[in-house]
């Protein structure tokens, strides 16, 4: 029995995705998804190509780790001259205080 025959109706997914690609509706229902990702990682090795969802994933995720770097070096910087200015601070007030200023 052939996967189209297997139901009698259409839900209002299949009726959505038929509306959108007549040809992906009917693959799908043909072959079944898994056959159809299955075939598409085999014409993707063959070709040489890259899956697009993992590009992108690996893109986003080069993005974020090299914003969350310039984050961190950002914060590190603050630390330490916020640490600085408390020590210029601390030595203004020894030498007001050494010197009669205050």
């Amino acid at each position: 029995m052939n996967k189209l025959e297997e139901k009698g109706t259409l839900s209002a997914h299949e009726l959505n995705k038929y509306a959108y690609c007549p040809y992906q509706w009917y693959f799908e229902k043909k072959y079944g998804r898994k056959e159809l990702r299955r075939l598409y990682v085999e014409r993707n090795e063959k070709l040489g190509l890259e899956d697009a969802i993992g590009s992108h994933f690996r893109r986003g995720e080069a993005f974020h780790d090299e914003n969350y770097r310039g984050y961190r070096f950002r914060r590190k910087i603050r630390r330490i001259l916020a640490a600085a200015a408390a020590v210029c601070l601390l030595l203004l007030c020894v030498l007001a205080v050494k010197y009669g200023w205050i």
